[in-house]
């Protein structure tokens, strides 16, 4: 689909979704060259597992596969591997990380294997995020190169559990699905993790069902973070740690608790952004990635906390969770010190 943008006096062809992508990359022969960009990360990983089972075959398939960091290479070098001939196969797979992170010339440089790429390797570029209004991306987008993985939208939610149940050989009746995504919400790693718990909860041959969501599903359910944060908010470290040990309790990791705690204050720290710009409310749920009914939960919740208040919690979490990947310290108490720290921050 292709819409007019008049301040540029151009026409871009809006990305094909990653979603769309996954579902059609076991049916068609792969094309040349993929660039995944976008928030949800399980998507774009998926894609890449797809893309490599698709690509990839036979006793050399290791050595046809390479894995790069755009900001460890020069436009030349993701050039020459992408030009390389594969070896004893059909095809090579290039995975370029971070290519938001590459350089105006080092863009110039692969602008024009991007347009006549080579036929015998795959190469994807992934980044976080894309301006796809500009040089090569933007070329890259009207050929119809870029997908974006986006939160999953209310109406593809069920759809995703469903197919994520059949990938992991896992039955689901209609009341497991609907109870599960009532748990979990839209985030599709959370709602895989939980799938799989399920199977192995149901057992070969089994049917899970709404109630084995309650009894099995220890995925962070949306309210609890609300909760916790709340806690945060309101300098309550009693009520944060007694939350805090609770979730722990249930088994989540604290490096995904992390996360996701860093996530919901993303999400409220873009709220009283888009509130202050006026955004429109009904547009806030695609651009925060929340479900529409949170919205209204996330702008009242953002309004107890000022914008610096939420960018120190943000630094403080990313220290907690470099320290949770390189400390020989229990994870449990990096967590708790990094939340008792957030509630006695004036």
């Amino acid at each position: 689909m292709f819409k007019a943008a008049r301040s540029l006096d151009l026409w871009y062809c809006a990305p094909m979704d990653v979603l769309a992508l996954v579902e059609q990359i076991s049916s068609k022969e792969p094309e040349p060259v993929y660039v995944l960009h976008g928030p949800e990360r399980f998507l774009v990983d998926e894609a890449i597992a797809r893309l490599r089972a698709s690509v990839l075959a036979g006793p050399m398939a290791e050595l046809n596969f390479r894995r790069m960091r755009a900001e460890d290479a020069s436009g030349a070098e993701i050039l020459a591997e992408a030009r390389s001939m594969p070896m004893l196969a059909k095809k090579r797979l290039v995975v370029v990380e971070n290519v938001d992170k590459l350089k105006a010339d080092d863009w110039d440089v692969l602008d024009p294997y991007l347009a006549a790429p080579h036929p015998e390797t795959c190469l994807v570029l992934v980044a976080a995020n894309l301006d796809l209004r500009k040089g090569a991306v933007s070329r890259a987008n009207r050929r119809g190169q870029v997908h974006k993985a986006e939160p999953l939208k209310d109406d593809r939610i069920g759809a995703f559990v469903r197919s994520r149940a059949v990938a992991r050989k896992v039955r689901l009746d209609a009341g497991a699905v609907a109870a599960l995504i009532a748990a979990v919400g839209a985030d599709c790693s959370a709602l895989d993790d939980a799938v799989e718990r399920l199977g192995l909860y149901a057992g070969e041959g089994g049917e899970a069902t709404e109630r084995d969501v309650a009894e099995v599903v220890t995925a962070v359910r949306q309210h609890s973070v609300f909760e916790l944060v709340e806690a945060i908010g309101n300098r309550n470290p009693s009520a944060a740690l007694s939350l805090l040990v609770r979730l722990l309790g249930h088994r989540e990791e604290p490096l995904r608790l992390a996360a996701l705690v860093a996530r919901h204050l993303r999400q409220l720290l873009g709220a009283k952004i888009h509130d202050h710009l006026g955004t429109d409310h009904g547009a806030l749920a695609g651009l925060l990635g929340v479900p529409p009914f949170v919205v209204k939960k996330v702008l009242a919740q953002g309004k107890r906390f000022r914008g610096s208040e939420i960018e120190a919690a943000l630094a403080r979490l990313a220290r907690a969770d470099l320290e949770l990947k390189s400390s020989r310290r229990p994870d449990d108490l990096v967590l708790e010190e990094a939340v008792m720290d957030l509630c006695l921050k004036p």
